[in-house]
């Protein structure tokens, strides 16, 4: 029977309720927070589920207690600083810092994740197979593993930015409703080149009878999670290396469903974390055999030498995606006769017929008609896997469209903090230049670097964006208002570059050049929209048609006067000459000063034919067609919609959304599944699989031949 923890998570779903009243020991929230039901608690700090009021939106406030010491103040302030720093799709974004009335610090207001902990998940698996249940593919091994490899991308990311989490354990993994998967808790985490403040004397310990809790003091950590130089208090021997540790540890208990540290009382497993034991490596139920290339990982991964381990997190998660895909693992290179049996797993038809050979020789082993059905056994399963591996080639392409939309949604709301801060922070220096439409149609007043040496179909200015104003609008007035966005075109030329890369960090001058001129980021424009009708617009361009007034785009008016993000329909770029241009699709959100007033709108945007040809083509493998599908039914985006020129009528108006023309695909669609068909369409055979995106909901669609999935 495997251990199942007590405790929840940030994203344990429970009905909303108003609180009736907050614990003493509480702090009072604050105005612009309404508090619900708690959902997690910790040492110094408890988690609520938490409704912030100007925005109407569901978040997750973690609370400082009001008994915690000085000591765990600071932490929890250094928590908060560091996890916001930490900008990837797996670790929980922080919004905002709140603060009581007197000023001190309260808490800290994240994204609400409505899901599950991995604990929870685990112990879920574990009950199925204790009950000899039916395992779903929500709790696959499978899924487990892609699980696992998000939580090490997190890691990995961490220890790019000179960040190590120390307290890695399932609890503090949450696991939201589409698969996404969040690494929580950055409570004990630090920066290598910073002094550990939390190493104390051994006499000082504190030590919780949970093992699962987090311990402060010279050990740092969970029990049942900790390296060997944790559990020994050896601080300044940890680094990412014990990370790695805790992740194997993590690895072991996903695969075998039961913790991999199994000892009695506190300090036994202290003793028994310090000289890095482990369990038996077996799995929970006596049926299932553990895989021998998922031992030798969670061996190497944990081995009581630093030194002995892989080299980074990332080399860890490489191999477990070696062992997805069937290839040979750096922690067990195969033999000769390993190698002939991958080999002949990779190729049955090749394995098929040298079988087919020996039995046509012999002719006393099988019968012929034997051979035959077992060629159609095997046929069929081949097939089966071949239609399945479009599903899984479909699944893991949604997820990084997923985690490109994630990244244009974090640049779109550095955008908008940037664009508040540049109108209500202190006046530019006065030689800050500002160009005009007007500057830009006359060759003598535009921007220096004005050219068509860049992959845009028109000639545009990398360096400068350009400023429109709305028909009436006195320039001279606006002038001065106008003259504080212009700080905004260095942030957003780093912020269009640093969104081509999944680490955000941002790139040199001379790369941030290069990334800009050949369009490799998944951001093609951006702007802040003033709602006086202001429409400053980088890269700046020479494309403004007379008359354009941007409070009138679909794109502005879908988040004026509104609070929180919001992704339109695509829509013909009214900026375009007679010949049209391509679909844009656009991402926007209100922006609002610090007192509550509408300023405008800013917005990032990427055309639908380098969202096509970059993102939604499925790398080593024709398609048919490839779709993004909203929640209803409706045709988003569509390969065939790539390389084709749009007629503009000058109103930048959404188009028109057509329902997609798979019935089977809109019903699984509609009914939030993912999967794989096999349909006929326009009398072709087709296999049609899709996979749900969670940062908009809408479903990724490929269509393959169904010829090419039989076997040959």
């Amino acid at each position: 029977m495997i251990d199942r923890p007590r405790g929840g998570g940030v994203g344990d779903t429970m009905p909303l309720a108003p609180r009736t009243g907050a614990p003493p020991a509480l702090r009072a929230a604050p105005d612009n927070l309404r508090l619900f039901e708690p959902i997690g608690r910790g040492g110094m700090g408890e988690v609520y589920r938490a409704e912030q009021v100007e925005l109407a939106r569901k978040v997750a406030f973690k609370q400082l207690l009001e008994t915690s010491s000085e000591q765990q103040r600071e932490r929890f302030a250094r928590e908060a600083r560091l996890t916001a720093q930490l900008d990837h799709p797996n670790i929980v974004p922080i919004h905002t810092l709140e603060r009581t009335k007197d000023g001190s610090t309260t808490g800290y207001v994240m994204k609400l994740v409505e899901g599950k902990t991995l604990r929870a998940l685990l112990n879920e698996t574990a009950d199925a197979y204790e009950r000899g249940a039916r395992i779903d593919v929500e709790h696959a091994l499978t899924t487990r593993l892609e699980h696992f490899l998000k939580i090490c991308d997190a890691v990995a990311f961490a220890h790019s930015k000179g960040v190590i989490h120390r307290d890695l354990k399932p609890a503090n993994v949450m696991i939201g409703r589409f698969g996404e998967v969040y690494l929580m808790d950055w409570g004990v985490a630090r920066q290598v080149d910073v002094p550990d403040d939390l190493a104390v004397d051994r006499r000082s310990r504190v030590v919780h009878d949970d093992p699962t809790i987090t311990q402060a003091g010279e050990v740092v950590g969970s029990a049942s999670y900790m390296s060997p130089e944790q559990a020994e208090g050896r601080n300044a021997d940890v680094d990412t290396r014990s990370d790695q540790y805790a992740l194997g540890l993590i690895l072991f208990e996903i695969v075998t469903l039961r913790r991999a540290l199994e000892a009695g009382t506190l300090d036994e497993l202290f003793v028994a974390a310090s000289r890095g034991e482990k369990a038996p490596f077996e799995h929970v139920s006596k049926r299932e055999r553990v895989p021998a290339d998922i031992r030798a990982i969670v061996e190497k991964a944990t081995a009581y030498a630093p030194g002995d381990r892989y080299p980074s997190v990332a080399a860890l998660a490489e191999d477990v995606r070696r062992f997805l895909t069937g290839d040979e693992i750096s922690a067990r290179p195969d033999g000769p006769l390993g190698r002939v049996l991958r080999w002949m797993g990779r190729h049955r038809k090749k394995t098929l017929v040298a079988v087919a050979a020996v039995v046509a020789l012999s002719g006393l082993v099988v019968s012929w008609s034997l051979y035959q059905k077992t060629k159609g056994e095997l046929a069929a399963r081949e097939r089966g896997e071949r239609v399945n591996d479009v599903y899984v080639d479909a699944a893991a392409q949604a997820h990084r469209i997923d985690a490109q939309f994630q990244r244009m949604e974090a640049a779109l709301e550095g955008l908008r903090t940037a664009a508040q801060w540049a109108l209500e922070g202190p006046e530019p220096p006065p030689d800050l230049r500002v160009y005009y439409a007007a500057d830009f149609t006359d060759p003598a007043k535009r921007p220096a670097d004005f050219g068509a040496g860049t992959k845009y179909r028109w000639p545009v200015s990398l360096e400068h964006p350009v400023v429109g104003l709305a028909p009436g609008l006195d320039q001279a007035a606006l002038h001065s208002k106008i003259r504080r966005l212009a700080p905004l075109r260095h942030h957003i030329r780093q912020m269009i570059a640093a969104a081509a890369s999944d680490t955000r960090e941002v790139p040199s001058p001379d790369e941030i050049g290069r990334i800009l001129a050949e369009r490799r980021s998944p951001i093609d424009y951006a702007y802040v929209d003033l709602a006086e009708g202001v429409h400053y617009v980088y890269p700046g361009i020479d494309a403004l048609p007379p008359g354009y007034d941007v409070r009138t785009s679909s794109f502005y008016t879908m988040s004026a006067n509104k609070r929180g993000r919001r992704w339109g329909r695509p829509y013909v770029d009214a900026t375009t000459d007679e010949q049209g241009d391509d679909l844009v699709l656009p991402c926007t959100e209100g922006l609002w000063s610090s007192t509550g007033e509408f300023l405008g709108v800013v917005g990032v945007e990427i055309t639908v034919t380098k969202l096509v040809e970059t993102s939604l083509a499925l790398p080593d493998r024709e398609t048919i067609r490839v779709t993004l599908v909203d929640e209803q039914g409706r045709k988003v985006v569509d390969s065939g919609d790539a390389g084709r020129r749009f007629r503009a009528n000058g109103k930048d108006e959404f188009i028109e959304l057509a329902p997609f023309d798979i019935p089977e695909v809109v019903e699984a669609v509609k009914a939030g599944d993912e999967g794989v068909r096999e349909v006929r369409r326009d009398g072709r055979r087709e296999v049609v699989a899709f996979a749900r995106l969670g940062v908009l909901g809408w479903t990724y669609v490929v269509e393959v031949d169904a010829a090419s999935v039989d076997p040959r």
